[in-house]
């Protein structure tokens, strides 16, 4: 684990701040889901993409890693490097103050990197950043390699769906985004231009009109999730953060086209917030989150037994069929046991084509009462 580490700085320290809670917990979301990014597509492609938007100075106020050393971190770090092929990661930070300090950090951390391992910092702006590199490609008649998109802005005046939309289009590419909902909350009556870029659409002024402050912040990330996929995403799961006045910072919002990742996704998600509500807050001991584990299928496993018969009860579909259901469209992950509890109440289901009790293998056939 690498969030929280922390690196000795030196006095008169400029462009960094302090580590919230709640960063803590984004940071090991994205480790836990790089560890299996990186493998994952690994297996079928020689080169991949890390992009990091708004990638910061790589380092908080008292010196534990930033986004961009994690991630580089975890793939160098990880038991099955040896087998990766090409890794290109890019770094895009419009301050210059942050940019020149996230290429120091990098130095200091990696003064000597494998071959495989290359990385830019491009101080720049994002949007225009990422729309030269795709129509840099297009122009060659290139395709992106399979990429990992990090998009944390601090706001969201700068990170237009158009964008997002033309990366989420491309073969095997991915986002993970820090989808302001504070922000929105406090002036997006004032900046009417900004919201509609960053939404990709108009029909959102309505939500302006709602009073109670829960409704209006469900229909903010509701719409945002539903343009993602308008965009190019076919699956979608997002992580409510709250800060340290009970009120929800942002939200981390994931899409994705690969049911592989999305259930990769879960998993990260799940092992900070061990209870699977996907949220974590400020006002709990970080270290508490870590209380009731997910590994503790009691807790939840016969919830997602039920979830199961009621979007099969009288079907007989496959194994594939009710993984791809509980990774997509639940909250839950996808573990055998469910239906395993099942079947040992008896009279829920049926299991055809294998030779064994109690076991599921791939390719059969379940028929749910």
């Amino acid at each position: 684990m690498f969030h929280g580490v922390r690196l000795v700085l030196p006095q008169g320290e400029e462009a960094v701040w302090p580590m919230t809670p709640h960063t803590e917990a984004k940071h090991q979301i994205l480790e836990e889901y790089l560890k299996a990014w990186f493998p994952i597509l690994s297996k079928s492609h020689r080169r991949l993409l890390y992009l990091n938007g708004f990638a910061g100075p790589g380092v908080y106020k008292h010196g534990e890693y930033g986004s961009p050393i994690i991630a580089m971190k975890t793939a160098l770090s990880h038991r099955l490097a040896e087998r990766f092929g090409e890794i290109v990661f890019i770094f895009v930070e419009k301050d210059n103050r942050r940019a020149s300090k996230l290429s120091e950090v990098i130095r200091s951390q990696f003064p000597k990197l494998p071959d495989s391992v290359k990385y830019v910092v491009r101080g720049k702006e994002f949007a225009p950043t990422l729309e030269s590199i795709l129509e840099d490609l297009q122009g060659k008649g290139s395709k992106l390699a399979p990429t990992f998109a990090f998009l944390d802005p601090f706001g969201f005046s700068e990170l237009p769906m158009k964008v997002v939309g033309r990366l989420l289009k491309c073969d095997r590419c991915e986002v993970l985004v820090t989808f302001m909902v504070g922000f929105l909350n406090r002036f997006a009556e004032y900046q009417y231009e900004q919201v509609n870029e960053l939404l990709g659409t108009k029909e959102w002024r309505h939500i302006l009109n709602i009073s109670n402050p829960e409704e209006r912040e469900k229909q903010w990330i509701n719409l945002y999730e539903t343009q993602l996929k308008n965009h190019g995403a076919t699956y979608v799961r997002s992580f409510q953060m709250i800060g340290k006045n009970n009120q929800t910072v942002y939200y981390l919002v994931y899409a994705t086209k690969s049911v592989k990742g999305m259930e990769a996704m879960k998993d990260a998600m799940w092992k900070v917030d061990r209870r699977g509500t996907y949220r974590f807050s400020d006002m709990t001991d970080p270290r508490q989150r870590l209380v009731m584990d997910f590994s503790d299928e009691s807790l939840w496993v016969p919830s997602a037994g039920r979830a199961v018969l009621a979007r099969f009860h009288g079907q007989t579909v496959d194994l594939e069929a009710v993984r791809i259901y509980l990774i997509t469209e639940t909250r839950f992950p996808f573990r055998k046991n469910i239906l395993r509890r099942m079947e040992e109440k008896g009279n829920v289901l049926e299991v055809m084509r294998r030779r064994r009790r109690y076991t599921y293998p791939d390719g059969c056939l379940i028929r749910f009462a």
